[in-house]
């Protein structure tokens, strides 16, 4: 039996604190599991109402592995660039957040920022289940990181509906 998709609309969940501040509760509207089936990556994205900040998780899986949303297995997935090298998948994320004139933006860059991980608990193809965190490194508008500016994220969960396109 399949299991059938919560369309309740209040099955959606997003939670995280950025430098143990709560994220701003998560709009269902900006908020998503999606699977890519081009490149059989799967992103969550987590944005408030007014969308002045933004949490983007990313797995993007090498090796043919992966050919449904449902090859994302349970498990953990840390950011090591170890796992590109032995051609399983790269995991990574970013934070952003509106200045007045445009968004800053902090990466999982593994030469300043060595914390990240994404754990799936539960995935069956249309609905996805975790947890996560992960520090990263604010990206000046010249392409370079300022290490001086490091963001936590920490205590993030989400509960979603994976979308495929």
């Amino acid at each position: 039996d399949e299991p059938t998709p919560d369309n309740s609309g209040g099955a959606a969940f997003f939670a995280a604190k950025v430098d143990n501040q709560s994220f701003p509760e998560a709009d269902i509207q900006f908020t998503s599991a999606k699977f890519v089936n081009s490149t059989k990556m799967l992103q969550i994205i987590g944005q408030p109402t007014d969308q002045k900040e933004g949490i983007i998780l990313t797995l993007m899986p090498f090796g043919g592995k992966v050919t449904t949303s449902a090859d994302w297995k349970p498990g953990t997935y840390d950011f090591d660039p170890i796992h590109v090298t032995n051609v399983e998948y790269l995991a990574s994320a970013e934070y952003n957040k509106w200045n007045g004139n445009g968004y800053d933006q902090w990466f999982t860059e593994w030469e300043y920022v060595k914390t990240g991980k994404i754990i799936i608990d539960t995935n069956n193809g249309t609905h996805i289940k975790g947890t996560f965190s992960f520090d990263a490194v604010r990206k000046n508008n010249d392409g370079s990181f300022n290490s001086g500016s490091i963001k936590k994220i920490t205590e993030g969960k989400f509960d979603l509906d994976i979308k495929t396109y």
